[in-house]
């Protein structure tokens, strides 16, 4: 059992790295747990870069307006404001401790194009490895900190609410034996749902923790239906996570173009490849079902230097940006929804927290526009960061001492294969009736299909017991939107409703 009072802050993505820096650079000290490894993460994926407003003929109020334009008309304007206008200090201070984007000649910044920006203002390092290379940075930071406490390997089995309040979590060590923390304040940090789908860009871990502990404890979970679908996941048979083909491809100038050889975008929208991604992705996903989409490099100079990442993945399998066609699909990339916050972070109950994917902080609206997500990462850990530094002297102290209870003892009842089967069954269901399109007969008939998974869960498996529940509560959010509304498309209601206040 272990007592402590310091802030506990769970996954180890950016938002969950710069929470837990932010913290002990105002003095603080910070137990930083991660269920895999620091190099775990949907950040580490990314191979996309980071938007910033921060270039020469670019400001906050053009990107702002291209969030919002992305956005479908739900983006929050007051978070977005926070976002593009605290977004360029903190870049700034990551570059003071010692991220390193790609620059130029003249050894300035190189800022690229990506989809419904219009300005080139994307940063990026190593070409195609900004996320890797961002964790990296990073993560030396924070283990060179003695204030931060890191425990790779661990596990939150549930949150502990005392009264109104969270006050610590019961947590599992690498051989699954459960052990106690208190804390004057959680900070959930998990990342996204994209395990929850048969096809997916997000990394093993991403299997919704932070939506289902949040849940469990009363929090407020918002905008669920909001999932985005990466246009241009490589589409080879059983692979999966299915690898990504970054987005900054197509702002190089990449083609999509169908069997016959032909790009097929620019007939649906006049931006081309560069249309926002929802509007991708579905283009894509018709064609598809015919198994005949493709990227098309080819005709781009110096292609294969300029993503390296991306190149060493294709030859791999057998594949060359310079020479082939790339097979694409889409696949669940990054939920727009998730645990309600204010724009300090806070949820729904008092001593939670959430940043990140995992956070619904009202920055994507309907549609997230691209790299957008490792910035509302930075600018709204920083914000939760300080918030909780401002609060500690009011934050009445946990319990001296919390203690697990004999079920939250890991049985392994995940790893059965009942337990495995039923999760298989989960991710056909939601990628099915969830996935990029939707109807009213076929969500009604997930809810009913997960509910029934979830009765027949193993005793014991609470992994994918709580899976089922965030599945189950994508399927409900999905269903009672009878709209069409960026990532959210339903055939049985094609158009938008009027804009209302949400």
């Amino acid at each position: 059992m272990t007592a402590t009072d310091r802030p506990l802050v769970v996954g180890t993505g950016i938002a969950g790295l710069w929470t837990a820096w932010r913290l002990a650079s105002e003095g603080h000290r910070v137990l930083l747990v991660t269920k895999a490894t620091l190099q775990d993460s949907n950040t580490a994926w990314a191979q996309g870069g980071i938007a910033v407003a921060m270039d020469a003929g670019d400001s906050p109020a053009l990107h702002a307006a291209d969030t919002i334009a992305a956005s479908d008309g739900l983006a929050d304007p007051t978070a977005v404001e926070v976002l593009v206008t605290e977004g360029p200090a903190r870049v700034r201070e990551l570059l003071e401790l010692g991220a390193a984007f790609d620059r130029g000649p003249d050894g300035e910044l190189r800022f690229g194009l990506e989809a419904a920006h219009s300005r080139p203002r994307i940063l990026h390092a190593e070409g195609d490895r900004t996320g890797a290379a961002l964790v990296e940075a990073l993560s030396r930071v924070v283990l060179a900190d003695r204030r931060i406490e890191v425990l790779e390997r661990t596990q939150v089995r549930r949150l502990v609410r005392h009264r109104e309040r969270v006050v610590g979590a019961i947590l599992l060590d690498e051989g699954g034996e459960p052990f106690a923390v208190s804390a004057p304040a959680v900070v959930l940090a998990t990342g996204g749902v994209g395990q929850l789908f048969e096809v997916t860009t997000n990394p093993p871990v991403a299997t919704g923790d932070g939506w289902a502990l949040a849940h469990a404890v009363g929090a407020e979970l918002s905008h669920l239906e909001f999932l985005q679908f990466h246009p241009t996941a490589l589409r080879i048979a059983g692979v999966n996570p299915a690898p990504l083909l970054t987005e900054a491809l197509r702002g190089k100038g990449a083609w999509l173009v169908d069997a016959r050889g032909e790009r097929f975008m620019l007939a649906l929208d006049p931006r081309g490849e560069l249309a926002p991604r929802d509007v991708v992705a579905r283009a894509v996903a018709i064609r598809a079902f015919r198994g005949d989409v493709w990227l098309d490099a080819r005709h781009l100079a110096d292609v294969e230097a300029a993503f390296p990442g991306v190149t060493a993945l294709l030859a791999s399998h057998g594949l060359s940006l310079a020479r082939d066609l790339i097979p694409v699909a889409p696949a669940m990339h990054y939920a727009m929804g998730g645990i309600r916050t204010d724009l300090a972070g806070r949820s729904t109950v008092a001593g939670l927290y959430a940043v990140g994917e995992c956070a619904h902080t009202g920055v994507h609206g309907a549609n997230r526009l691209a790299s957008n997500s490792l910035l509302e990462g930075l600018v709204f850990a920083d914000r939760a960061g300080r918030e909780i530094v401002a609060d500690l002297a009011e934050i009445p102290r946990p319990p001296a001492s919390l203690s697990p209870a004999a079920t939250d003892l890991d049985a392994g009842a995940d790893q059965l294969p009942e337990a495995l089967a039923l999760l298989a069954r989960m991710r056909s269901i939601l990628t099915r009736e969830a996935g990029v399109v939707r109807t009213e007969p076929g969500l009604a008939e997930a809810e009913i299909a997960l509910a029934d998974l979830l009765a027949r869960a193993p005793s014991g498996a609470w992994r994918t017991a709580d899976q089922l529940r965030v599945a189950a509560l994508v399927a409900r959010a999905a269903r009672g939107r009878r709209e069409s509304r960026g990532g959210h498309r339903r055939a049985d209601f094609p158009n938008p409703k009027p804009r209302r206040a949400e």
